[in-house]
């Protein structure tokens, strides 16, 4: 960078690049005046020019007045030749990633004093009306042993240039572990108990070894962070004390107004001078979608059709059906542990029809696996499943293996100890052979199937990838009736990707993968020579398959449609097929309204509207809403508040994030129409047809226009990693990426 070297030649003498993260490159220099040294970090040239020079100037002021024992300060900022640089004091030191990734874990002593130090530090900015916004182990900086937050306020600064929605462009994220729920759904407003979220997600990782939430793809992290609970993390390290353990586990509450109101009063639990409680805050104006996370959930033991809640019914495809099953019904209430939703399926029903184990209520905000007989009256809890995932029936059904803490379990279904059998990470999709092992589908760093024995051991890899094909990973394993062949999901990755998703076949004798398959994101078993899978609309078919040629024949039938499953991830569902025809799904979604949070914290609906709400955002004049509605296709819509009405906006695909442009006059979203991830445009008033702005591009999640409407920002993900990229405003032309992918400093 000749031009901002001579540019600042004056004041800092550069000496050499320390590093480059995604917003910055990061130099050593020589502070000629004061004598000292000093770190420069100079925004990449294509950010500074979409941001403007002085809104970032003016912002950034606000973090120059921080001056805390914990805080690294921030020196000067400006503008020199075109860049925008800010210059903090260089100390030596590492960050807590670069411990963590030579000792895994901390000391749990150590642990509680960095965080409660990072705690003070958050409790007087927040106090002076700074929010982080970027709180990971790359920010936090260990020297002596004493922790000092970087970039305090950077990121704010940023997304206050950039119109006060940069957090939402995923810019000050290199990876999503330490996103609070907000920011992954991409909320306006983001509070002090966003960062304490975010510092509970590191200490967490501090005292386990591993963030809250992992899962193969940067998606289905962030899936997990909006509606999957935290691991206790007792269950990873027994020895944390229970109020460490409590402290973390409220902080790390999914609704901000369940966490801790103020930092300090984190670090006071965690210190064990307060007892963790139920969090109250402030509330702050804007506008959110509020889930009803208590609504009744259904689950359903379902065949051709829905009989009633909990109603057993089996798939039959017999020519000459044996003696009719009739359906067995039976309610599933809050008194015998009323089921819960997962994206994962939650539900199994035992080989021989008889019993069924689901996930239902274990105290506030957690749950737990209950087995219970078709036939009986009550559930009975299963032990050591406490938010456990994935429950899996043995050939035999004595025994039911389940996913729970970086673990893979397996315990008798009359109760006793449950048995480790391996360690995973993140499963999609789990089997176990008559043969006495289980096929693991995409577990952790084995992007292909893996298998274990039933009896506990190591993990070995059975298939992999081809990803000179565009293969990503291999999902969802099911056995046959053989015993030995296996019918799996390949998908090259999330979003559109997982639409072009095929099955295909291997064998536990080889791990050969024949590609005789069909369009689908997962299969579910076999019943009576004709495979069960569910499609990407939702759709539960059924074909005829032929083991002996690997090969689907015939034309496929639906059989249920309407399935809930993850079709930003990876095909994920709360449905499961036994081998015994019972097909078990959780059917219902959390509906939400549309609402109005005031200063003073109180909540008020704009309408009584219950749809799945998501990515509200209010129009410039404050008189519209721009609101998507998901399901089997999403849409925006617009709601005008002076006359309380609806009016869809979009057709065509599915159509998400809307953005008003700064006059109000026109919203930019995101959709998938004629087969393309693209950003489009359409007039607010509903009187012209949407354009297209960019050309296509797979990954993209947000699009938003600069305010001078000559560039768009695009945030998403590629290769499994935080992406932005711009375009011009105009001419549909290809994106470019503004920032690289990194998980470093910014």
């Amino acid at each position: 960078m000749p031009g901002i070297f001579s540019a600042l030649a004056d004041h800092y003498r550069i000496e050499r690049e320390l590093g480059a993260g995604g917003m910055a490159t990061v130099y050593l220099a020589h502070d000629i005046k004061h004598e000292r040294k000093v770190a420069i970090k100079v925004l990449k040239p294509e950010l500074a020019a979409v941001l403007g020079a002085e809104r970032f100037i003016v912002e950034i002021k606000t973090t120059a007045a921080l001056q805390h024992p914990h805080i690294l300060p921030l020196f000067d900022s400006g503008e020199a030749d075109g860049f925008l640089y800010y210059v903090m004091p260089y100390i030596e030191g590492e960050t807590i990633r670069e411990k963590l990734n030579r000792e895994t874990q901390f000391g749990i002593d150590e642990t509680v004093r960095i965080a409660c130090e990072v705690a003070d530090a958050l409790d007087y900015a927040h106090r002076h009306g700074v929010i982080h916004r970027d709180i990971k182990p790359e920010n936090i900086l260990l020297h002596d042993g004493r922790a000092m937050v970087m970039d305090f306020g950077i990121a704010l600064a940023v997304s206050a240039a950039a119109g006060g929605r940069m957090t939402e462009t995923g810019l000050s994220l290199g990876t999503p572990h330490y996103m609070s729920p907000e920011q992954a759904t991409a909320e306006k407003q983001i509070t002090a108990r966003s960062d304490i979220y975010s510092l509970a997600s590191v200490l967490y990782e501090m005292l386990t070894g591993s963030p809250p939430h992992t899962g193969a793809s940067a998606q289905q992290i962030i899936m997990k962070i909006i509606a999957e609970p935290v691991q206790p993390v007792t269950a990873l390290r027994k020895s944390v004390p229970p109020n460490v353990a409590a402290a973390v586990a409220q902080a790390l509450e999914k609704l901000p107004a369940d966490r801790f109101a103020a930092a300090k009063q984190f670090a006071d639990v965690l210190l064990g001078r307060a007892q963790a409680r139920s969090a109250h805050g402030t509330g702050f104006n804007r506008v959110a979608t509020a889930n009803r996370l208590r609504d009744p959930v259904m689950l359903v033991v379902a065949g051709i059709a829905i009989v009633a809640v909990g109603a057993a019914v089996w798939l039959g495809f017999r020519a000459s059906p044996p003696a009719a099953r009739e359906p067995v019904q039976f309610v599933l209430s809050s008194e015998t542990a009323r089921p819960v939703m997962a994206h994962t399926w939650n539900a199994a029903v035992s080989p021989d029809g008889q019993h069924i184990v689901y996930a239902g209520e274990a105290g506030a905000d957690n749950y737990q696996f209950y087995a219970r007989r078709i036939d009986g009256l009550e559930a009975r809890p299963l032990p050591g499943t406490l938010n456990a995932n994935q429950p899996l029936f043995s050939p035999d059904g004595r025994w039911v293996a389940f996913e729970g803490g970086g673990q893979l379990f397996k315990v008798q279904l009359e109760g006793g100890t449950p048995v480790q059998i391996a360690a995973v990470n993140s499963l999609n999709g789990a089997a176990w052979s008559s043969r006495g092992e289980i096929i693991l589908g995409s577990e952790g760093a084995i992007s292909g199937l893996a298998r274990v024995s039933e009896g506990g051991g190591a993990l070995t890899v059975l298939t992999r990838p081809d990803t000179t094909a565009g293969v990503a990973f291999h999902l969802w394993p099911i056995v046959l009736q053989d015993g030995h062949s296996i019918v799996f999901a390949i998908t090259g990755g999330c979003g559109r990707a997982l639409r072009l998703s095929r099955l295909a076949i291997t064998s536990l004798d080889d791990g050969v993968v024949h590609l005789r398959g069909i369009d689908g994101v997962r299969p579910l078993g076999v019943v009576d020579d004709r495979l069960v899978y569910l499609q990407a609309d939702g759709t539960v078919m059924s074909a005829a398959i032929d083991l002996r040629r690997k090969k689907v024949t015939g034309s496929a039938e639906p059989l249920l449609d309407s399935i809930p499953f993850c079709t930003d991830c990876n095909g994920d569902s709360p449905i499961y097929l036994s081998s015994s025809g019972a097909l078990t799904y959780i059917r219902g979604a959390l509906p939400s309204k549309v609402v109005w949070t005031d200063a003073s914290g109180a909540v008020h609906a704009i309408d009584n509207r219950e749809e799945r709400f998501a990515n509200p955002r209010i129009s410039p004049d404050g008189r519209r809403i721009a609101v998507t509605i998901l399901g089997r296709q999403s849409d925006v819509w617009i709601y005008e508040i002076a006359t309380s009405s609806w009016n869809k906006l979009t057709s065509g695909g599915n159509n998400a994030h809307p953005e008003w442009t700064p006059d109000g006059s026109h919203i930019v979203f995101v959709s998938d129409r004629e087969s393309q991830v693209r950003a489009w445009q359409q007039a607010a008033d509903f009187g012209a047809t949407a354009e297209v702005l960019t050309a296509a591009k797979d990954g993209m999640i947000t699009a938003m226009l600069s305010h001078d409407k000559t560039n768009l920002l695009i945030s998403g993900f590629e290769d499994n990693t935080s992406q932005v990229w711009s375009a011009p405003a105009l001419g549909k032309a290809v994106p470019k990426h503004l920032l690289p992918a990194t998980g470093g400093s910014d």
